[in-house]
C-alpha cells in the first residue's frame, strides 16, 4: 500500500514527538509533527502542506486535531489504540469525509486486543478486519530500525540536555 497522506494519532504529546523523530531517522516518508510544541501560525502551515501531499505522515494526538478539519486524508492509522468508542470514532471519521470511503488501522498489542475489540462492539461498530503482519516480511528492517532507535535515543538525550541548561 502505498499512502500520500496517512494522519496518525497517538495518546500523548511525548509519544507523537518520539514516533515523529523515529520515523524521521528511519527515513523514506515526508513526515510532520502535528502538536502543541509549535504555534498556531506554525500548526496552519503544517496543516497545509499536509493537504497539499508535501507531507506524507502527519503524526498527532487527539488534542491538537480535535476541532480540525484535515482534507484529504487517505488513511488513518492509530499508533496507540484509543481508550474510547467516541476517540476512536473521531479518529476513524477522518478519512471518511463528504461520502467517500475511507481505510483505518489500529495497531495492537496481543494484550490490547481483547479490551479494543469488545469496546467497538459494545458500541456497535461493525467487524473489523484483522491483519497480521508476519515477522520475516520485517526482518529487513530491522538494523535499519535500530539505527534509527539509536538515533531516536541520542535525539532525545540531546533535548533533554537543552532543556536543563
Amino acid at each position: 500500500m502505498n499512502f500520500s497522506r496517512v494522519l496518525c494519532f497517538t495518546n500523548s504529546r511525548e509519544n507523537s514527538h518520539r514516533l515523529f523523530l523515529l520515523v524521521q531517522a528511519f527515513g523514506g516518508v515526508t513526515v510532520a509533527e502535528f502538536s502543541s510544541r509549535y504555534g498556531p501560525g506554525q500548526r496552519k502551515m503544517i496543516l497545509k502542506q499536509f493537504e497539499q501531499g508535501k507531507i506524507q505522515l502527519l503524526i498527532s494526538t487527539d488534542a491538537t486535531a480535535r476541532g480540525i478539519d484535515v482534507q484529504g486524508v487517505q488513511l488513518v492509522l492509530n499508533y496507540d489504540a484509543p481508550q474510547y468508542l467516541r476517540t476512536y470514532v473521531h479518529r476513524v471519521g477522518r478519512t471518511a469525509r463528504a461520502g467517500k470511503s475511507g481505510q483505518a488501522f489500529t495497531l495492537l498489542l496481543k494484550v490490547q486486543e481483547r479490551r479494543f475489540l469488545r469496546m467497538l462492539e459494545e458500541g456497535g461498530v461493525p467487524g473489523l478486519e484483522r491483519h497480521d503482519t508476519p515477522s520475516e516480511l520485517l526482518q529487513p528492517l530491522v538494523p535499519r530500525y535500530e539505527a534509527a532507535l539509536s538515533q531516536l535515543e541520542r535525539a532525545v538525550k540531546e533535548e533533554r540536555r537543552q532543556k536543563e541548561a
